[in-house]
């Protein structure tokens, strides 16, 4: 009976550390692929083939992986740059495009919250256009006196044969060194693809040996994630100060003006009550959408305020807004209250 019991317990835990390896493998191999989406400006398309989706999906596989903030941040930061471009260029609604991507995705990086003034100001009516620079005057070139004498051109055009055969000369040299460089790239390729496989048989080896430990790590990631299941399950628990119904129609369409609207009274009901609001829609592009309308409403009241939100699937109810207790006491303990 012993012996049964030691080798039931054995097979448990090579099950354990087995599937705790492959998922750390899918994750390397995912983040490999968003620096590869990043790399080639794939950010947010083509659909199912981009950064910004396989993100989304790295948080839901591995919540508390921290090397994705990184990548998150340098996403956020391509977007900035691309929105400050399209303000320069008066192209305001791309630029909110590309802003929305970092409230959505980042709000924490650095320049959104300037680049976002800069737009506000130009939805109110504040922008002042900048004037064109004066056009330079045209200088008209005059042209050489084509009288020399029969001398002085047969000089010029043995000067040219001159310059013929030295030009000649240094294409030559710029094709040999060409074909130098080319060889030295060659080698350096070379080179470089053996350092990435060492360096490659040395992670593997690395990981072999760490596989001892990734019973007691998914023990510690299973029990924080339960943790965050059951805050998360108490705050959308909880009893709600308050509910307000969507116009599905305003989503669907996505309707960012008219939305505005319907938003404004209830933005001003989460910064009085410093609440914190649960989302019921019928999709999770709904949840993010109306999470960007909803953090520029707020940011609009109180700069300072950070808005604290989670999601509740419905399915063929109407979309509505719950405000819930705010963040000066635990959430859990107010459901037990």
């Amino acid at each position: 009976m012993k012996t049964l019991f030691k080798t039931a317990l054995t097979l448990l835990l090579v099950s354990v550390i087995s599937n705790g390896a492959l998922a750390d493998t899918q994750s390397d191999q995912l983040l490999a692929k968003i620096d590869a989406d990043i790399s080639a400006k794939r950010l947010s398309t083509p659909a199912n083939n981009n950064a910004i989706e396989k993100i989304w999906q790295f948080k839901s596989i591995a919540p508390y992986d921290q090397r994705i903030n990184s990548r998150v941040y340098k996403v956020g930061k391509i977007y900035v740059d691309l929105a400050n471009k399209a303000i320069s260029g008066k192209n305001y609604t791309q630029a909110q495009l590309y802003l929305d991507n970092v409230w959505m995705l980042a709000y924490l990086t650095p320049g959104l919250e300037s680049a976002q003034d800069k737009l506000d100001k130009v939805f109110n009516g504040t922008a002042v256009a900048k004037a064109k620079p004066a056009a330079k005057p045209v200088t008209v070139a005059k042209k050489e006196d084509t009288s020399a004498a029969d001398k002085a051109k047969q000089a010029a055009q043995a000067k040219a044969q001159q310059a013929a055969r030295e030009k000649e000369l240094a294409a030559a040299r710029v094709a040999k060194q060409k074909a130098e460089k080319e060889a030295a790239d060659r080698r350096r390729a070379a080179e470089e693809k053996e350092r990435k496989l060492a360096q490659l048989r040395k992670e593997e080896q690395a990981k072999r040996e760490a596989a001892a430990k990734l019973a007691t790590l998914k023990a510690q990631r299973e029990k924080a994630s339960a943790a965050a299941v059951a805050l998360n399950k108490a705050e959308e628990t909880s009893k709600p100060i308050a509910d307000f119904d969507l116009d599905q129609d305003l989503i669907d369409g996505r309707e960012t003006r008219q939305i505005r609207t319907a938003l404004q009274p209830i933005c001003q009901e989460i910064v009085d009550n410093e609440a914190s609001v649960v989302l019921h829609t019928r999709t999770t592009q709904d949840y993010r959408w109306l999470t960007v309308r909803l953090t520029l409403c707020v940011r609009r009241i109180d700069k300072n305020f950070r808005l604290r939100h989670s999601h509740q699937q419905v399915a063929d109810q109407a979309p509505s807004i719950s405000l819930h207790p705010g963040r000066s006491m635990s959430l859990l303990k107010k459901v037990r209250s």
